[in-house]
């Protein structure tokens, strides 16, 4: 049955006929699900490929000059966090994209 503020369209994957969503939308319990299994994706690729990065740049840091050490520290350090912004929020969006 039709709302008053616009139609009703069933949820593409529980069915449950829920008031303003467009049709071939997920319902507002189903997208938070969809978003916490993206998100958890998103965290363990994340976290494993900055492993993986930061085990290289260690393994990297050790041919650097002993006067550049710090700063090649720094350098990597922060190359290893953005890596890991990045990959999260990449994959996380492919998830949610790919989940629903």
């Amino acid at each position: 049955m039709p709302s008053f503020g616009g139609s009703s369209h069933p949820c593409v994957r529980c069915g449950a006929l829920t008031a303003g969503i467009a049709l071939g939308d997920l319902c507002p319990r189903c997208l938070k699900d969809v978003t916490k299994k993206a998100a958890r994706i998103g965290r363990l690729a994340g976290v494993v490929t900055t492993l993986l990065l930061a085990g290289y740049v260690m393994i990297t840091l050790r041919s650097v000059p002993p006067a550049w050490q710090a700063t090649a520290r720094t350098v990597g350090a922060v190359a290893v966090l953005a890596w890991y912004l990045l990959t999260y929020r990449i994959v996380q969006r492919i998830a949610l994209e790919w989940l629903k």
